[in-house]
């Protein structure tokens, strides 16, 4: 191999490794890196259901930066099944200047009189969007707009028929989600119940 071989495969090789160190830096230090890969919320927070608030239909209540209001409980029975699906008919004020985002599973749930611990069931969800009016039920995820409220029936859970009282559980994250420090909790009796009326349904 003469003289000008040897150069060109060594200044082949210097560049190969100049550019291999010039990538694994950019890599490695780029922010724009975090911008295509961005990290979960990482703020601390405090223990979930730490702090118990009790809420009452009807009434507005403050967490969070977020003023929220429960203003009827509402199912649909069906004895044949023996099932009850729940559905919450919410008022939400975020008074923050950021747009957030909510949905059924992570913000709410239902507490039984025996500790057992009910979620949002997709089948009472299908079947509010199958029967009541688009500007009535909101399905999952639904937005709360910057210094403004969201008004809306939203839910749904899947009860026994019989069910009659139980515990409305509503964690006010504002914009992280994450950040379940606060529950709002309501006692709610047969006499909270109302049957879906046909001026909600499509």
């Amino acid at each position: 191999m003469n003289i000008k071989k040897i150069a060109a495969v060594l200044m082949t090789a210097s560049l190969a490794a100049a550019l291999s160190a010039g990538c694994h830096n950019h890599n490695k230090n780029d922010a724009s890196d975090e911008e295509m890969f961005p990290t979960y919320n990482t703020e601390e927070v405090a223990p979930i259901g730490s702090t118990e608030l009790t809420g009452e239909i009807g009434k507005e209540i403050t967490a969070n930066n977020t003023a929220f209001t429960l203003r009827s409980v509402l199912v649909h029975t069906d004895h044949e099944y023996k099932e009850r699906f729940v559905y919450f008919d919410i008022d939400l004020r975020n008074s923050t200047d950021k747009e957030y985002t909510l949905n059924t599973l992570n913000n709410f749930y239902i507490k039984l009189p025996d500790g057992t611990e009910v979620f949002s069931d997709v089948r009472s969800q299908l079947y509010a969007r199958s029967s009541l009016k688009k500007d009535k039920y909101y399905e999952d995820p639904f937005n709360i707009p910057s210094n403004g409220q969201f008004s809306g029936i939203i839910g749904g859970f899947i009860l026994r028929d019989n069910a009659d009282e139980f515990t409305v559980c509503f964690y006010p994250t504002g914009s992280n989600p994450n950040d379940k420090g606060t529950v709002i909790e309501y006692s709610i009796t047969a006499d909270d119940l109302n049957e879906i009326g046909s001026e909600l349904m499509k």
